[in-house]
């Protein structure tokens, strides 16, 4: 039969329990970070990827409104330019030398075009 002595109990050497409470409590601590760190990169790529939606949305209702002003112009294409990348109210668009300030309805369904003259005649394109 086996017995212990005080000095077993008063010795008693807790270094061990410790050492493996510290090594759960990191690595449950590491876990917990990378499960973090996983789930805020997936936020990243979710907002990038809304982000890239939104830009190809706008630049295909641009390239509507710009084929839709050359129509109703009676010009090409090449000769219509726009100061904005998505449609804004009071944007100007250029038709060959003639501006135009545009007025969109509501649900930006309509717009007329209103003669309008530029202060600085300094103009770029970007195509």
């Amino acid at each position: 039969m086996l017995f212990y002595r005080y000095s077993y109990f008063s010795n008693q050497n807790d270094f061990e329990f410790y050492l493996k409470l510290s090594l759960s409590v990191i690595i449950a601590s590491l876990i917990i970070i990378f499960g973090l760190v996983g789930i805020l990169l997936a936020g990243i790529q979710y907002t990038r990827i809304q982000q890239l939606n939104t830009a190809h949305s706008q630049q295909a209702q641009m390239a509507q409104f710009i084929r839709s002003v050359a129509t109703a112009q009676k010009a090409s294409l090449k000769t219509v330019a726009v100061n904005t990348t998505s449609l804004q109210q009071n944007m100007v668009v250029r038709v060959g030398h003639q501006n135009y300030q545009v007025i969109f309805d509501n649900n930006f369904t309509s717009y007329q075009l209103q003669k309008a003259q530029l202060i600085s005649q300094d103009i770029t394109y970007q195509d």
